[in-house]
Formats: structure tokens, C-alpha cells, sequence
């Protein structure tokens, strides 16, 4: 159900794009997000400062998108929120004590610091990456191809580095609990 609620926004846009426009894609994507945040909030599932950040966000220039009537606005949407998400995560490390991912899920997994900090680091980077396609495609290449990239091509590249993630963890993690110290 979680699974549902998070992609329906983005399924409703990409269908409201082939169906219509841009802007009736657009108006879909902010009404699609606020449904979201609503059908988080009925079934009792937490509503995270990622849901809020997205929310605002899909609202300030899905707003400038509908009153200028340029899709510029939405397109760069996706560039500025994966930049925070790079800033958000270089400077929670930096002035932390800890990486922000460690703080998300170092109650459930334990890796030691340097793996986390690496983590983090590929994140930022993977973050920027995306930030620059993004932009790259929508300055240079159509709105079709910047859709397409928008709807699969991200959806793709972070279930890809999700999973690497995921391996990276689990080549690092520690159950302490069940840990025995070596005995020599």
C-alpha cells in the first residue's frame, strides 16, 4: 500500500502528460500530491520531512508552471531538489557528528563510520548526477525526453542505486548483538 502511495503522484502525471498536456500533467502532479500526503496521514503512516520538502516543492513551481505557462519551472524542479538533497546530506555530515543517513538508519543498521560517511558521499554524488541530467535535458532535449527521464529514468537509477546500496550495506554491517569478541 506504502509502494502505492508514494508513485501514484508521479503514475497520475506521466498519464495526465500522454493524455493532455503539460499543464494538465502538472495541475494533476500538485493535486496527485497532496492525495498523497492526505492518504499517508489515513493510514497512519508517518509523513516525512522528504514528503513535506516534495510537497512544497511540487507546489512552488507546479504554481509558477501554471501561471507563467512554462514548463521550464517544473523541469528545473527536479534539478533544485536533488541539489537540497546533496546539500542537505554534505552539510549534516560535515556538522554532524554523524552522516544524516546514519541518523536515518543507524538504529536498524550498523556500519561502521567510515561506511557510512562512504555512503553518504556516493549519495551526494549520485544526487548530483541526477541534479546535472536533469538540467542537461532540460535545457537541451524535449519535454517527451525530459518526462520519460523524469517518470523512469530517475524511478530506474535509484532503484539501481538503492540496491547497490543495499549491497554496500550489507558488505559493512555488524550485528552487535550477536557478535562474539575474537578470542586469541
Amino acid at each position: 500500500m506504502l509502494f502505492l502511495i508514494e508513485y501514484v503522484p508521479l503514475i497520475a502525471f506521466f498519464l495526465a502528460y500522454i493524455w493532455a498536456d503539460i499543464f494538465t500533467a502538472t495541475a494533476v502532479l500538485m493535486a496527485g500530491t497532496l492525495l498523497q500526503l492526505v492518504a499517508l496521514r489515513l493510514s497512519k503512516e508517518p509523513i516525512t520531512t522528504r514528503h513535506w520538502i516534495v510537497f512544497v516543492m511540487v507546489m512552488l513551481f507546479g504554481v509558477l508552471t501554471l501561471i507563467l505557462r512554462d514548463e521550464w519551472f517544473l523541469k528545473i524542479k527536479v534539478s533544485v531538489i536533488y541539489a537540497a538533497i546533496a546539500l542537505f546530506l554534505l552539510i549534516g555530515t560535515w556538522w554532524g557528528k554523524r552522516s544524516p543517513l546514519q541518523s536515518l538508519l543507524g538504529d536498524e543498521i550498523k556500519l561502521p563510520h567510515f561506511a557510512w560517511l562512504r555512503l553518504t558521499y556516493a549519495w551526494v554524488v549520485f544526487s548530483l548526477i541526477l541534479a546535472a541530467i536533469n538540467l542537461y535535458i532540460t535545457l537541451y532535449l524535449s519535454l517527451d525526453i525530459w518526462v520519460n527521464f523524469k517518470v523512469w529514468g530517475i524511478l530506474a537509477a535509484t532503484l539501481i542505486f538503492s540496491v547497490g546500496s543495499g549491497a554496500y550495506m550489507f558488505k559493512y554491517h555488524t550485528d552487535t548483538e550477536n557478535d562474539k569478541p575474537e578470542t586469541e
